[in-house]
């Protein structure tokens, strides 16, 4: 599944078209944040962006695809940040770092967006759990693309799917950075990239 089949939505090519849905867009999240996501209906959406909901029907089929599309707006912006950190991986000892900087700023983001959270931590949505493991799989190809480029491995096939199961690990440890009984943010990124530094080492030459 590509991204645009799971928001399932119109893509607009005129820049006005891609203004008015990044509007909406951004209405859906203010909502979100102020009545949490199991309140939010179209005819606010549309209030709050200054349209109608016919407006809004133009480019998603329903609510659960405009929730979709600001789900992949938050991916996007995830993958900046992966793609910033891993430029720095030069050497195979620059992992750890890399790990500990990129770990700090996802964090930070759903630390600071409370409709971030609200998608991936309390949806259900099939749709959404099919992007979150896009996501991941995205992400995880990306650091085995760089970890290739500095080190050499004793089976490609299973450094990919280590490393593909770090970054499905990783976003079950960002979920418990916000758990009202787990440990600090600091003890659980101490712990998961101490186990992905570890476990690297099972896979390198």
């Amino acid at each position: 599944m590509n991204l645009k089949q799971a928001t399932n939505r119109k893509n607009p090519s005129q820049n006005r078209s891609k203004e008015r849905v990044a509007i909406i867009l951004e209405a859906v999240k203010g909502l979100i944040e102020e009545r949490n996501i199991g309140n939010l209906k179209i005819t606010d959406i549309a209030k709050r962006a200054n349209t109608s909901p016919a407006s809004i029907y133009r480019y998603f089929s329903d609510k659960e695809a405009i929730i979709l599309s600001l789900a992949e707006h938050f991916m996007e912006k995830i993958q900046l940040i992966v793609d910033k950190h891993v430029i720095a991986l030069k050497t195979l000892e620059d992992l750890e770092m890399v790990l500990n900087n990129n770990f700090d700023d996802i964090y930070l983001l759903h630390k600071n967006e409370s409709a971030l959270r609200q998608i991936w931590f309390e949806s259900i949505d099939t749709d959404l759990v099919n992007l979150a493991t896009l996501e991941s799989n995205v992400k995880a190809d990306k650091i085995f693309q760089s970890v290739l480029k500095v080190a050499r491995p004793k089976d490609e096939i299973q450094l990919k799917q280590f490393i593909l199961l770090m970054s499905l690990l990783f976003s079950s440890v960002i979920r418990l950075c916000f758990s009202s009984d787990a440990s600090t943010p600091e003890q659980l990124k101490k712990i998961y990239v101490d186990t992905v530094m570890s476990g690297m080492a099972n896979y390198i030459e």
